[in-house]
C-alpha cells in the first residue's frame, strides 16, 4: 500500500521530466540553430552591399567574392554547429562530412525544404534531416536580394545522433538520480511501515485479548509513545479497557469489586498456590437505615463504608460489595494480620459520626471469617465465612466471629 504508490508517482515524474527535459533540450537546440543562421546571415549583409551572384564556382556579393569556409568553420569549432550556404537548391560551402569525412559540397536539400525556403521564403526547422545518410536536427533561412529574390539558404545544424546521446547522458542521470531517490523513499517507507504493522499488529491483539474477556491485558508501552494516530488510537483502546474494565468488574455505587470480578480474583489466587483469608461482613440493621431515611442515605453509607474498608485494607488484599450490605474482604496475608485489620475497620465504623441530612446515624458491621483452611476451595472457604457471619448476626451483631477460635465472637 505504500510502496506501490512511491512507484507509480515516481515513473509517472520519471515520464513527465524526460518528456519537459527533452523538449527543453530540442527548444534549446532550435534556438541555437535559429541565433546562428541569422548571426551568420547578417555578417554576410553587413559586409559588403549589393545583391549575391554566382559565377564559374565564386559567390559573390556584389563584386566582393565571399567564397570562404573560414567563418563557417570558426562556427563549428566553436559551438560544435555545421552550417552551409546555399546557391539555390545547392551545397556551395557547408562544414558537412559523412562518416568517411568526405565533404557534402555539391549536394541538393530536400524537396520539402526547396518548397518552404526557396519557393515560399520561409524558415525551416526539422529534426528529421537526411544529408548524405547522416541524420540532422537543422534550420535553414533564405538569402534574399535587395529585390526580395530568394536565391539561396543558409543552414545551420547538429548531427541527430550526437544530441541524442547528450540527450541520452543527461536522462540517464535524471534516471539514476530518480532510481536512487525512489530506493531512499522505499527503504525509509519500508522500514516505518514496517515498525506500523507491528504496532498496528500489537494494538490487534490487545484488543482481540479484551474481547475474549481478559481486561488484565497490558498494551505495549512503544504504543503508548507514538506521537500519531497509532499513538492515538493505542491510547483510546487502553481507556476503553479500563473503562471497560471498571464496568465489567467494579460495583457502579461503591467503586469496589463486583462478585464476578471478586471470583476471578479468587479463582486467580487459588491458582497461583497464593496465600489468602477470607472475611464477609455485612452492615447491622441496613433496612433501618432505608426505611427510616430513605435509599439516599442507604447510598450514602454503603459508599462512605466502601471508602473506610478500601482506605484500611490497603495494598494486603481487595475488597468486593456481594450484594446489597454485604461484602467480602481477601487479605493476601497470613491470618493474624488479615484479623488485626478486620479489627482495625470495626473500630473507625462503630466510632465513625454518619451524618446524613443533619441526622447523626449509628453504624456497626458484623464480621465472619474463615478459618484459613488451605485445603479447601475458595467457594467452600465464602461459605464458611457467610456462615460465621451469620452466626455473629444472630447472637448481637457488631462482632467478628473468628473461625479458629471455635466461632466465638470476638
Amino acid at each position: 500500500m505504500v510502496l506501490m504508490p512511491i512507484v507509480a508517482l515516481g515513473m509517472m515524474v520519471v515520464f513527465a521530466g524526460m518528456t519537459l527535459l527533452y523538449q527543453f533540450y530540442s527548444q534549446g537546440i532550435q534556438d541555437e540553430l535559429t541565433s546562428t543562421t541569422n548571426i551568420m546571415l547578417d555578417c554576410l549583409d553587413m559586409t559588403v552591399r549589393g545583391d549575391y551572384s554566382y559565377e564559374s564556382g565564386m559567390l559573390l556579393k556584389g563584386d566582393l567574392n565571399i567564397t570562404d569556409s573560414t567563418m563557417l568553420y570558426r562556427v563549428k569549432e566553436k559551438t560544435g554547429i555545421d552550417t552551409t550556404i546555399f546557391w539555390q537548391d545547392t551545397r556551395i560551402m557547408t562544414t558537412v562530412e559523412n562518416q568517411y569525412g568526405v565533404s557534402a559540397v555539391g549536394t541538393s536539400a530536400g524537396k520539402d525544404v526547396v518548397e518552404s525556403v526557396l519557393e515560399n521564403g520561409e524558415n525551416y526547422y526539422s529534426n528529421k534531416i537526411d544529408i548524405n545518410g547522416t541524420p540532422y536536427i537543422g534550420y535553414y533561412m533564405p538569402i534574399k536580394n535587395d529585390d526580395d529574390t530568394v536565391v539561396g539558404m543558409i543552414f545551420a545544424g547538429k548531427n541527430r545522433n550526437l544530441v541524442f546521446r547528450k540527450v541520452a547522458l543527461i536522462l540517464l542521470w535524471f534516471m539514476m538520480f530518480f532510481v536512487i531517490a525512489c530506493i531512499i523513499a522505499v527503504v525509509v517507507s519500508s522500514l516505518y511501515s514496517r515498525h506500523m504493522v507491528s504496532d498496528i499488529g500489537i494494538i490487534n491483539r490487545f484488543l482481540k485479548t479484551i474481547s475474549e474477556g481478559d481486561l488484565t491485558a497490558t498494551l505495549d508501552e512503544r504504543i503508548a509513545g507514538r506521537k500519531d494516530e497509532l499513538g492515538k488510537i493505542g491510547a483510546y483502546a487502553a481507556k476503553m479497557r479500563g473503562d471497560l474494565q471498571n464496568v465489567i468488574e467494579t460495583d457502579p455505587l461503591t467503586k469496589l469489586y463486583n462478585r464476578r470480578s471478586c471470583n476471578n480474583k479468587l479463582k486467580a489466587l487459588e491458582k497461583d498456590g497464593q496465600e489468602y483469608t477470607i472475611t464477609m461482613c455485612d452492615i447491622d440493621r441496613f433496612k433501618r437505615i432505608n426505611d427510616n431515611y430513605g435509599h439516599d442515605a442507604g447510598d450514602y453509607v454503603l459508599v462512605t463504608i466502601s471508602g473506610i474498608i478500601c482506605e484500611n485494607i490497603g495494598n494486603i488484599g481487595f475488597a468486593s460489595r456481594w450484594g446489597g450490605e454485604e461484602f467480602l474482604l481477601v487479605y493476601q496475608t497470613g491470618y493474624d494480620m488479615a484479623i488485626e485489620n478486620v479489627r482495625q475497620i470495626q473500630r473507625i465504623i462503630r466510632n465513625y459520626d454518619f451524618e446524613y441530612n443533619g441526622e447523626k446515624l449509628k453504624i456497626t458491621m458484623t464480621f465472619g471469617m474463615e478459618a484459613d483452611d488451605v485445603s479447601l476451595s475458595y467457594e467452600e472457604r465464602i461459605r464458611k465465612a457467610d456462615s460465621n457471619l451469620y452466626i455473629g448476626k444472630n447472637n448481637g451483631r457488631d462482632q467478628i466471629v473468628d473461625g479458629r477460635e471455635g466461632r466465638q465472637p470476638v
